[in-house]
């Protein structure tokens, strides 16, 4: 009798979490559906995609990679197919990598809702409250006074044909260029500038020793591996 209780108790337990599940899914496959209705691409970058001849590529990494989404702290899809796709700013995602392109959805730009690509985290941001006028940010660094952000951006440079036989077709390019910000805990963000030496300028009263720290140990901050070491310096003093 006792086993068959067991049994009885077991099975219901299944059905609850498939139930669960279920729903979960539906949630989730909901919500790509109203931001991607149509299974397409953002127009500004189909064209892009219909040109073989390229240097470079829009996404950050040209394959989809394993990773997961979560909405807040709770994970929302685990091991799915992901990449970040920066010239139509949006994160595209299939249920594995060998499903076909074809099925490919975007995520939601909401700002609980944020991707990890790997080891890669990336958030959304609004911009003055506004979704419409936000990005996707790479999470570089989160320290205990404040963070480090990374906006990928890719430069598109249109291709052309060749004007005559004695010239040849200029593919299009698509050319990496990085803004970085340091993220306060409470969501501000201050834009490093792009000369390597003004960067300094932002570390205010601890500027010098900040610019000591990096000359002692030969880093650069106009390079990314570097940059990283002093932002994580300056968090720590």
């Amino acid at each position: 009798m006792k086993k068959i209780a067991l049994h009885t108790l077991i099975l219901s337990l299944l059905l609850c979490i498939s139930a669960q599940a279920q729903i979960w899914d539906r949630e989730f496959v909901s919500g790509l559906n109203q931001i991607d209705q149509n299974n397409k691409r953002q127009t500004k970058f189909d064209k892009y995609t219909l040109e073989e001849d390229v240097i470079g590529t829009p996404y950050n990494h040209p394959n989809y990679l394993i990773g997961n989404v979560y909405r807040g702290n709770a994970l929302f899809a685990t091991n799915v197919a992901l990449r970040y796709n920066a010239v139509a700013d949006e994160i595209e995602i299939k249920e594995s990598l060998d499903s076909a392109d074809e099925d490919t959805r975007v995520l939601p730009k909401d700002p609980e809702i944020f991707a990890k690509i790997e080891n890669d985290i990336f958030v959304f941001v609004p911009f003055q409250g506004k979704i419409e006028d936000g990005g996707y940010f790479h999470v570089m660094f989160e320290g205990k006074k404040l963070d480090l952000y990374k906006k990928l951006i890719k430069k598109v440079i249109a291709g052309r044909k060749a004007s005559s036989s004695f010239t040849q077709d200029v593919p299009t390019e698509f050319r990496d260029e990085s803004q970085y910000f340091l993220v306060t805990k409470n969501g501000r963000f201050f834009q490093l500038p792009d000369d390597k030496n003004k960067k300094f300028d932002i570390f205010g009263a601890n500027k010098q020793k900040v610019l000591n720290y990096a000359k002692d140990n030969g880093l650069n901050p106009g390079k990314e591996a570097d940059l990283l070491k002093i932002i994580k310096y300056y968090d720590g003093v």
